[in-house]
């Protein structure tokens, strides 16, 4: 298992932050109070936070400071376009190229969602960890490693997006049908099946970021 240096740790402890939504749309992140907070000095910090920035979360302006983006709606939109497209891609091959005890594993985690029903007091966080391992595992069935480190940076991006606006609670249910269909045109090898319904299972989810963006400008 690979040791985290302190910058990723930073990364990795900041992200946590704007995933928690101790950090929001627009808001100044102090490099300070990291370092106050933390014990680790200036450098890792900015070099985490230029890592944050390169993936779309913040904004870091020379001699003014960091802050988080507060992206426009058709920005977010135009993201989950690209997003929902590399998904497809992602569920046709793994259509192509799965094994059966890979689509079984797949269908467990899914019935784990389906498990968490409405119970929970941590609901969302929960699900948003058996979310990440549905689509991580789709990924590895997909057989391409360069493409599975891009989307899953995305899905970090994506989940950002969906805790800054509507939560996930608003697409818990719909989730585990629209991952059913993926599961069940990947069990039938049809790859263009795969890709229609990874595709409109991201675009759902952008609908709701969107409107209530649009809602709430």
């Amino acid at each position: 298992m690979r040791i985290l240096n302190k910058k990723d740790l930073i990364y990795q402890d900041v992200l946590g932050r704007l995933l928690n939504q101790q950090y929001r749309f627009g808001e100044k992140i102090s490099v300070k109070d990291i370092s106050n907070e933390t014990g680790v000095s200036r450098q890792p910090i900015m070099t985490a936070l230029n890592n944050l920035q390169e993936r779309g979360f913040v904004h870091i302006t020379a001699q003014v400071g960091c802050e988080v983006v507060d992206p426009a709606v058709s920005e977010v939109a135009d993201f989950y376009r690209m997003f929902s497209a590399t998904e497809g891609l992602i569920a046709s091959l793994a259509a192509e190229r799965h094994s059966p005890e890979e689509l079984l594993r797949l269908t467990e985690i899914n019935d784990q969602i389906i498990a968490l029903g409405h119970s929970s007091t941590q609901l969302s966080e929960r699900y948003r960890q058996l979310n990440a391992d549905f689509h991580r595992h789709l990924q590895r069935m997909a057989r391409s490693e360069i493409l599975g480190t891009r989307q899953m940076s995305n899905f970090e991006l994506s989940d950002f997006f969906i805790v800054q606006t509507c939560g996930f609670h608003m697409h818990l249910n719909a989730a585990t049908d629209e991952h059913t269909m993926i599961i069940e045109a990947i069990r039938n090898r049809d790859t263009q099946a795969a890709r229609e319904a990874a595709e409109e299972h991201i675009a759902s989810v952008s609908r709701d970021v969107v409107t209530f963006m649009q809602h709430s400008s």
